[in-house]
Order: structure tokens, then C-alpha cells, then sequence
């Protein structure tokens, strides 16, 4: 059992790896009292005076031990973590279970580091510590004991700041302290060890009145503000400046220095309502702990639309404390429909600027060593939004170690992985949960709450992509009055959801998004996009793409690797590919628009061959009964690999969904001679399986295929699958209708098999007599198999009519 606390931050309990939903109110106080005082004995009598303070209920330490209880069962595997000794408890952690215990080992390390001379390594150590925190201390919780050691530890944070940056100015990092320092006392204007600091940074390069005037600074605001007198510390310092013994003095024809460029705080606003995402933020957070006095770098990956921006922006202002010399942000415009892709170049140029650099070099090469050289010893946030692909950002990378990159892009740059160690996260849609709590955020939860059947359905309908889900959310929102369900409705009746979720932004209208990714695809793969749009089903593997398009398996199989790499499609385990919904409605039209009336046919035929020919010979396996002549399937068609009766099941069992969605297919007069095929083939399946609403269905689409061809025998057979289907879900009128119809077209000029067939359909309808005709036609054309089934009907009619005698 694995177990991860983290006070330095918003409150988080890990067993596990999975986060332990803590109830807010006393339990997080309780809590929050027993890991303050970790491994040691805390009384329950200390226990209700932090948590009810004067305001006792009847009975506090029997609600102290419900409390406790509450605590347990939510540890779960880590319940036995809080220990009953007599009338107290104590909490059992290790120090690398706990963030505050890993920031007092690191701190102790730090110092005896320190002792023995190695202050550079004690400067990185505490670094580390400092890393440990992800916000204001315990920040989320409510309550005047969180506060209050909420405020002790922030000021722990302090100290160890502190520490940290005197062993910078001791290892020769002066310059880069004295603007940290700066900014600290903009916040902590009368706290006299950083003046100390500052004080000696400056002298320690060479500007000794500058640092003198921060002393007289200070006396002048303790005075003002405290009525006091700087401490005998800074007393004695500022006398040492005076007599030039700290430090040696800068040469006489030392440059003044430039003023004090302010740090860079360049992040976007974020929104108040983001929603989901927790585990993605948590991913980030653990790279940057991981990444510690590393230049770290990690790349946030997605389609359009899936809230990249939204997502980084987030995590960039929840970790911008951590970077105190600032946060770059550049939006790189890779994907952007209404602008060019940014230069790197002009990019260095402006990130140039905001690091305090007057004359920008002309030359990139040139940009990239100035940029590198500003960043070093500087901890910086660097965020590099909708970047084209890894080549875009690599110029923009922070190198030196302390500073963090976070890239988001469409492309899955794998180049970043693999040549920079990015660590990636992907962004799939969100959950239906998810998806409807983001709307409830912007709608209002009351109103969703009053109608939670439509803001389900609305979610649906957006597939989870947080741009659909905000546009929605906020046409919902601009009109009080909209009806959820008519909205919801107004999804449900169109066929053409992009159509409903039009925008007059382009950067929130989906045609345009998803148009700004397609354009950067070649010819080849554009066209295997598209054909996605053609595809009826939800996942593609190699060997289809291939047939659909024409090509070679090799072919194929580089164009949807292209296209995961575009985050277009998902590439699933068994070597599958899937596209999001909203993207194969895009696909579709794309494929009505740009592909000409003939490709679109021969495309057709031969993603139906493809799933024909793979059916009829995985169908042979269980069975082998049918009498389909398929002949020769049309060129450029693959067929899957189907070797047993294993694989020919798992084949049926993940391609159920396309091979229903296969029979609506119309590509001509050829397609329409394999979709009745298809809809023959499946027929027996879909009996053994009992699915007569699936057999029906596919049976009506294989007769209208075969009424538009025209054939006798093609339209019998459906006919009498048909009345198949009818019989099974109890409509015998309509069984019987059917069985009749195949009956007349069979005698007319359907054939000998068509009219045992047609007999067979009358006899299991309810006309048993014509069982034994059935028996006796499928004899005279050889076919084993159903004259056993027609004999089986036989037998039942005797057995029957020998009950009633």
C-alpha cells in the first residue's frame, strides 16, 4: 500500500495512487491536526478544542471519535494509519509520505551541506523542497485551524527561501538574486532577512550604494509602520558595507547597472468554470515534481476543440508561485484559421523583451543562444500554445536547469518524446459526467439540476469536447428562457450536428476548427480522412482503410499513423483506429465535397467487398452453409486475415456495429448486389444471436438493394428473412406477408432453391404443410444443410399433429 499526503497545497490524500475523498468540515480538521503533529501522540481533548473551539455539542469526543471513524473508512487500505493510543490518536506516515516531513529532511540536508562546504548543492536541495509546494497551504480548506497552519507553513516556505538564496549568493548567483529579492519585498516590505539579502547581493556586484539605500529604506518603513529599529543583524551588516569587508568591491570601471526589468507574468486569464481534467492537472504536477532543478518539459496533446489551452492555462496559474522570475506565454497560431503560424524567430524576439533584453540579435541562432543564456539560473514558466508540431517549439525550449516548458499542440509530437524527453498528456473527451457538470457550471446548476434527462442529452450530442459543450453552455446561458429540452431536441431531430453547433467565432465554430487541422493534411491523407466520413462504424483497422482507399496495406497504414499523429484518429489496442464522432460528421462532408461522384462509388464498393469477403470467410468456420457465390471481389479490395474459429468470432464481435451499418450503404448497381450478399451472410447470425430488431433491419436495406437491382431470387431470400424477423418479435401477419410474397417471386422465376426457401419462410411462419415440399426441392438441388432444417420442420409437424390426435 502506497500513501501520498500533501499539505503545501490544496489538501490531497493518495492510497494507493487514487485520491481519498476526504468530507470537508471537521474530518479535514481533524485531519489536518493529526498530519501537523504526524507520528506523534495528539489528545483527543486537543482534538475538540481545534475543531469546536468554545462551541462544544453534546458529547465532543464522541463526535471526535465519529469524526475519526468518517476518516478511516475513506483511507481504505491506510485506515490503520491512524493509530487509538489511550484518549488520543496518533497519525503513522513515513517522511517521504508526507510533503511537510520531505521539506525537513531536504531542509536538514541543506544545512549540513552547507556545513561541510557544498552550499551549490544545498541550493539545489532546497529547491527541491520548495518544489514541494502547489499553492497556498492547505488554501482549500475552510476554518481558523487550517488558516492558521495554513499561514505557518507558507511562512516555513519563507524561511526556506531564504536559505535557498543565501546559498545562491554564496555560489556567485548574485545578480540573479537581486531580482528575486526585489519582488519578495514588494510583498514583504518590512521583512528584515531579506533586506539582509538583498543588501548583500548587491554589494556582492559591485553596487554598494544601492545596497545601502536598502537599508535606509527599511529603517524609514519600520519607523513608519512599527515604530522600530532595524535588529542588530542588519545593524551590523549594513556597518560591514560601510567598511567594504563582505565583499569584494567591483572595479572602479564597472557599467551602471540596468535598471530592474520586472519579472514576465504573461498567462492568459483563466476561466472560473473549468471542469474535469483532475487527473491530467495531477499528470503535470508529478512532471514537475519529477522534473525538480531540471529544465522540464511536457506537452499537452488533443484534437480541436478537446481544451489544450484551457487545460495548460489552468495548471500554469496554479504552479506560477513556483517561478518566481515569471511565466512567458506565446500563442504559436500552428493550427489557427484566421493567421499564419508564428516565426520562431519573432517569438524569441518578443520572449527576448520580456527577459530585458533592449537589442535583440538578427540572427535566429543568434536569438536562441541570447534566450538560453537570459534563462539561465532564472526559474521560468514557459507556456507555447497550439504549437504546429515539435520542430515549432524546439527553438523555444528552456535548457538551464529550474525552468519548466509546457507545449500544447494537435500533433502528438512524438519528436518532443523522443529527442527531448517530453513527458506527454493526451486529452481525450470528457466523461458523461464530466461533460454534464461543465454544463451545469455555465447554465447554472439549479436550472440543470431541473432538467438533468436534456443536460444529459445535450451532452451526448457534443461527444465530450469541451468546445461543443462551452458553445452550447453558453448560448444556454444568454437565453434564460431556452427550453433544456427543446435544445436537447433540436440535436436529437438533425441529422447534422455540426450544422446545429454553428458559431459566428471562428475560433469557436467546430467546421472551422476541424477545417484548420484537415488543410495541413496531404493529398493521400487527406483522402483517407475523408473516408472515414463513408465508413459507418466507429473503429478502422489497416487492412479496411486499405480497401477503402484503394491502396496498398503500406499505404494505408502510413496515412493513419499520419493521422493519429494529428490527433485526427485514436489508435486502439489490436490495431484499430477510431475517430471522434464530430470529426467523422465533419469527415462526411468532406467526403460529399470534395471527393467526385465516381470515387465515391468505387470507395463505396469496395468497403463493402472488404467486410463481405471477411464475413463469408469467417463465417465458414462455425458453420459453412451458405450457397453466396461471391466471384471475384473489385481491385485494390484486402481481406482480412481470418485464420480459425477464434479469430472469426473476435472479427464478428468488433465489427458488429459496421457490419449493421454496412447495409444502408448505396454505391451502384455492383454494391447493391454486395449489400444483399452481406445482408444473406448475416442473416444466420443474427438468428443464432436472437437479434431479430438487427435481422430485420439489415434484411429491409438488403431488399431495397435487391428491389433496386430487380432479381426474383434476391428479393425472395430477403423476404423470407424478413418474415423471419417478424415471426421472432411475435407480428405472424406480417411473418405470413412476407413468407407469401417471397412464395410468388420464387415460383415465378426465382429458382428451385428460391421456392424451398420461400416454402421453408410459409412453413416456419405457420403454414407447416409446406414443410416436406421445402425438404424435397432443397433435395433435388443437393443442399444438405437445409433439407435437414426442412426435415426438422417435418418431424415438428407430425409430432404436432399426433398431440392433437
Amino acid at each position: 500500500m502506497t500513501l501520498d499526503v500533501r499539505l503545501l497545497g490544496p489538501l490531497e490524500v493518495r492510497v494507493d495512487g487514487r485520491t481519498a475523498a476526504i468530507p470537508r468540515g471537521n474530518a479535514t480538521t481533524v485531519l489536518t491536526l493529526l498530519l501537523d503533529d504526524a507520528g506523534k501522540v495528539v489528545p483527543v481533548s486537543g482534538l475538540v478544542a481545534g475543531v469546536y473551539a468554545d462551541d462544544l455539542p453534546l458529547d465532543p469526543e464522541a463526535q471526535i471519535q465519529n469524526t475519526v471513524g468518517v476518516l478511516r473508512r475513506q483511507l481504505g487500505p491506510a485506515r490503520d494509519r491512524i493509530e487509538t493510543v489511550g484518549r488520543a490518536y496518533r497519525f503513522r506516515i513515513d517522511e517521504t509520505e508526507l510533503d511537510t516531513l520531505r521539506c525537513k529532511a531536504k531542509e536538514a540536508l541543506a544545512r549540513k551541506l552547507r556545513r561541510e562546504g557544498g552550499s551549490e548543492k544545498a541550493a539545489e536541495v532546497l529547491r527541491e523542497a520548495l518544489a514541494e509546494w502547489r499553492g497556498p497551504a492547505l488554501a482549500d480548506l475552510p476554518g481558523s485551524v487550517a488558516g492558521a497552519i495554513g499561514r505557518r507553513l507558507d511562512e516555513y516556505r519563507l524561511t526556506l527561501l531564504e536559505q535557498r538564496i543565501d546559498a545562491d549568493i554564496e555560489t556567485g548567483r548574485a545578480p540573479g538574486a537581486v531580482q528575486e529579492l526585489r519582488q519578495l519585498l514588494a510583498v514583504h516590505d518590512t521583512r528584515q532577512r531579506l533586506v539582509a539579502l538583498l543588501m548583500r547581493a548587491l554589494h556582492a556586484c559591485g553596487r554598494t550604494a544601492e545596497a545601502l539605500a536598502a537599508f535606509a529604506d527599511l529603517k524609514e518603513r519600520l519607523a513608519d509602520a512599527l515604530g522600530a529599529d532595524p535588529n542588530r543583524e542588519l545593524v551590523d551588516l549594513h556597518t560591514a558595507i560601510l567598511r567594504d569587508q563582505t565583499a569584494e568591491p567591483a572595479p572602479a570601471d564597472a557599467p551602471e547597472p540596468a535598471p530592474a526589468v520586472p519579472a514576465p507574468a504573461m498567462l492568459p486569464r483563466t476561466t472560473p468554470r473549468f471542469t474535469g481534467r483532475e487527473s491530467e492537472i495531477r499528470a503535470l504536477d508529478r512532471f514537475l515534481m519529477d522534473a525538480g532543478s531540471e529544465a522540464g518539459l511536457a506537452a499537452v496533446t488533443g484534437m480541436g476543440g478537446a481544451g489544450k489551452t484551457a487545460t495548460a492555462v489552468r495548471w500554469a496559474h496554479r504552479v506560477a508561485h513556483r517561478f518566481p522570475d515569471g511565466q512567458l506565454y506565446f500563442n504559436l497560431r500552428g493550427f489557427d484559421p484566421t493567421a499564419p503560424a508564428a516565426d520562431p524567430e519573432a517569438v524569441l524576439g518578443e520572449a527576448l523583451a520580456a527577459l530585458g533584453a533592449t537589442r535583440p540579435p538578427a540572427r535566429l541562432d543568434e536569438r536562441v543562444g541570447l534566450y538560453r543564456t537570459l534563462l539561465a539560473r532564472r526559474r521560468v514558466l514557459i507556456v507555447l500554445d497550439n504549437a504546429r508540431d515539435a520542430a515549432h517549439v524546439r527553438p523555444l525550449l528552456a535548457t538551464a536547469p529550474g525552468s519548466f516548458t509546457i507545449v500544447t499542440s494537435r500533433d502528438r509530437l512524438v519528436g518532443l518524446d523522443m529527442h527531448e524527453g517530453a513527458e506527454t498528456v493526451p486529452l481525450g473527451p470528457l466523461t458523461a459526467a464530466e461533460s454534464e457538470a461543465l454544463l451545469a457550471r455555465r447554465i447554472g446548476p439549479e436550472r440543470a439540476a431541473a432538467d438533468r434527462a436534456s443536460v444529459a442529452r445535450i451532452a451526448a450530442a457534443c461527444g465530450g469536447l469541451p468546445l461543443a459543450l462551452t458553445l452550447v453552455g453558453s448560448w444556454a446561458a444568454a437565453d434564460p428562457g431556452l427550453a433544456l429540452g427543446a435544445l436537447a431536441d433540436r440535436f436529437d431531430a438533425s441529422p447534422d450536428v455540426l450544422g446545429v453547433l454553428v458559431a459566428s467565432d471562428t475560433a469557436s465554430d467546430l467546421r472551422t476548427v476541424f477545417d484548420s487541422s484537415y488543410q495541413l493534411l496531404g493529398e493521400r491523407d487527406a483522402f483517407a480522412f475523408c473516408l472515414f466520413g463513408l465508413h459507418p462504424g466507429p473503429e478502422m483497422t489497416p487492412a479496411a482503410a486499405a480497401s477503402l482507399m484503394g491502396a496498398e496495406p503500406g499505404e494505408a497504414r502510413a496515412a493513419l499513423a499520419e493521422l493519429a499523429e494529428s490527433n485526427l484518429v485514436d489508435r486502439l489496442p489490436g490495431d484499430r483506429y477510431a475517430m471522434h464522432r464530430l470529426l467523422r460528421d465533419y469527415a462526411a462532408e468532406c467526403f460529399a465535397d470534395e471527393v467526385l461522384a465516381a470515387d465515391r462509388q468505387a470507395a463505396a464498393l469496395r468497403m463493402v467487398e472488404h467486410y463481405l469477403y471477411a464475413a463469408h470467410r469467417a463465417d465458414r468456420f462455425p458453420a459453412g452453409g451458405h450457397r453466396v457465390d461471391l466471384g471475384p471481389a473489385a481491385p485494390g479490395v484486402h481481406i482480412e486475415p481470418i485464420a480459425d474459429v477464434k479469430a472469426a468470432a473476435a472479427w464478428f464481435a468488433a465489427e458488429h456495429p459496421v457490419l449493421l451499418g454496412l447495409a444502408g450503404t448505396e454505391g451502384g448497381f455492383q454494391a447493391d448486389l454486395r449489400v444483399w450478399q452481406l445482408g444473406w451472410i448475416l442473416a444466420e447470425r443474427l438468428l443464432d444471436r436472437g437479434a431479430a430488431r438487427e435481422l430485420l433491419a439489415v434484411q429491409r436495406s438488403a431488399l431495397a438493394a435487391a428491389e433496386r437491382r430487380g432479381g426474383a431470387f434476391e428479393r425472395a431470400v430477403s423476404l423470407g428473412y424478413l418474415g423471419f424477423a417478424h415471426a421472432e418479435l411475435g407480428d405472424a401477419d406480417r411473418a405470413r406477408e412476407c413468407a407469401e410474397r417471397a412464395a410468388a417471386l420464387a415460383e415465378r422465376d426465382g429458382g428451385t432453391w428460391a421456392r424451398g426457401f420461400a416454402a421453408y419462410t410459409r412453413a416456419k411462419t405457420g403454414a407447416a404443410e409446406h414443410a416436406r415440399l421445402a425438404k424435397d426441392l432443397f433435395r433435388s438441388v443437393q443442399d444438405r444443410l437445409w433439407e435437414r432444417r426442412a426435415a426438422e420442420l417435418v418431424a415438428q409437424a407430425r409430432n404436432a399433429a399426433d398431440d392433437r390426435a
